[in-house]
């Protein structure tokens, strides 16, 4: 892939968004559901690529999405590392998938 990307990320409904020293941190109590991960695997065609402190990561033609779960390996987030056209081919999707009922999309 190349370097420069753009981010992304799937967040729940009225997360706060703070920017911090380490990027960006999201709070709420709510969280993200599996079906909406399992149907952003789908529609990217992600495929699997690591697991890592509390994070899956999978990966797809110019795209690499990153699930970060809490303690109770429940989804905080989703995180997107964007290359070329993936930003629209990620908004079709979130669309498509009607995952707005539960979360929102949020590009910085």
């Amino acid at each position: 892939m190349k370097s420069t990307y753009r981010a992304a990320f799937i967040v729940p409904i009225g997360a706060n968004k703070i920017l911090g020293e380490d990027g960006w941190e999201f709070q709420t109590q709510k969280r993200i559901t599996v079906v909406a991960k399992e149907f952003l695997i789908s529609a990217l065609k992600l495929r699997f690529l690591e697991s890592y402190l509390g994070i899956d990561a999978y990966i797809g033609d110019n795209i690499k999405m990153s699930v970060i779960y809490d303690d109770a390996c429940q989804i905080e987030s989703i995180a997107f590392q964007m290359y070329s056209d993936s930003v629209t081919v990620l908004s079709k999707a979130f669309i498509a998938g009607k995952l707005s009922n539960e979360s929102e999309l949020f590009i910085p």
